[in-house]
């Protein structure tokens, strides 16, 4: 039996030490040389890119990814597609609250780190939008291939479809109505299909989007594949509404996620009259907003509870009176204190700041509220 070398010792090593309890890596980095140390502390990053989009986010920008409550619920739901546990979600929030950033871009971009075998097809209200995301992507890749893993074919790297080098996975994208004959997906995005309030109050553009949906999308999808539905409504029978009219009871898992909570078992657990984002939306925030919008716009496009034009006159939303989702339908959501958006605390320092970074697209967020997390060892040299 041939003798282990010093190279052999080492990498039997680092593969125990991923493996292991936080408590357990603090013990072997404390008995390791400054040079082991220094790897280890790669791996360390490695672990907390795994964790979730968000932490992946925070370790890629060193911290400067604007991270929040809400949006750890998208976190979960991605991590709960990519690990067959969930097949169906729909996420519904209010505009300018970084749900496409997460969703379409940092998301997608996480998923293909884990699983480069696997596809990612999302769509928008327009091809122009989905293109901007999947471009994103795309050079997000490039910026930080190395330490993400994996590289872009070099035959085939456009926005709109490009291939991960070495593997069947890749992204693609389209607009609503657009054709994807002959593309197939693992995960399948549907976000922002609403375009504004007239395209979302024309019968014949709700028609034509539903068709699309039922037709092209729906026979995209591989066998064990997921679809993500996340958008701002706009009309109780904008596709969100419609798939919910439509759906058989328990079938989507929805989170929904109103400007200012308006029920008691709001997904992360507000009181009645809380506002999603605090930090950066506060109460006297959507008070002028509302004010400024109208009562329609503002139980639509905020508080997820579209209505008759009537209707939204009548009652105000976020004071308890609100419109009950389709009764075929089933709200699953997912504890806040569960979901992993970020690594346990006792990760590494991966933590989260406002501010984004390159690549491409700078974050509208300036905010965050969410906790700091650190080493469970600190580094001596190099890390």
């Amino acid at each position: 039996m041939a003798l282990m070398t010093s190279s052999d010792r080492e990498t039997k090593l680092l593969n125990a030490y991923r493996t292991r309890l936080p408590a357990l890596r603090r013990a072997m980095a404390a008995k390791a040389s400054p040079e082991l140390r220094v790897q280890l502390a790669r791996i360390e990053r490695h672990i907390a890119m795994d964790a979730s989009p968000g932490a992946m986010a925070a370790v890629l920008t060193e911290r400067r990814e604007v991270q929040a409550r809400h949006l750890q619920l998208i976190d979960k739901a991605w991590i709960d597609m990519a690990e067959g546990r969930a097949d169906r979600v729909m996420i519904t929030m209010p505009p300018r609250h970084g749900k496409s950033r997460r969703a379409s871009r940092w998301a997608p971009l996480w998923y293909l780190r884990q699983h480069p075998d696997r596809r990612i097809m999302i769509a928008s209200y327009s091809g122009d939008l989905a293109e901007e995301h999947s471009r994103w992507i795309r050079d997000a890749i490039e910026t930080w291939g190395d330490e993400l893993g994996i590289s872009l074919n070099p035959c085939s790297r456009a926005a709109m479809r490009f291939d991960i080098a070495g593997h069947q996975g890749g992204r693609v994208a389209a607009g609503i109505g657009g054709s994807l004959t002959g593309k197939g997906a693992t995960i399948a995005l549907v976000d922002d299909p609403v375009q504004d309030m007239a395209s979302a109050g024309s019968p014949s553009m709700r028609r034509k989007t539903w068709e699309w949906w039922q037709s092209v999308l729906q026979t995209r999808l591989e066998p064990d594949g997921a679809i993500c539905v996340i958008q701002t409504r706009w009309n109780e029978d904008d596709l969100a509404g419609r798939i919910l009219a439509d759906a058989q009871a328990n079938e989507w898992h929805v989170i929904d996620l109103p400007a200012l909570a308006d029920s008691d078992d709001d997904p992360l657990g507000r009181k009645p009259g809380e506002p999603l984002w605090p930090e950066r939306f506060d109460v006297e925030h959507h008070a002028t907003t509302r004010r400024r919008v109208g009562e329609r716009v503002w139980a639509a496009l905020y508080q997820q509870k579209p209505r008759p034009r009537r209707a939204a006159c009548g009652s105000a939303p976020g004071s308890g009176t609100t419109a009950s989702p389709p009764s075929s339908s089933a709200a699953w959501t997912w504890p806040a204190s569960s979901s992993p958006s970020t690594p346990p605390a006792e990760s590494p320092p991966w933590a989260t700041r406002p501010v984004s970074s390159a690549p491409p697209v700078a974050s509208t967020a300036t905010s965050t509220s969410w906790r700091t997390i650190r080493l469970p060892w600190a580094p001596t040299t190099g890390a």
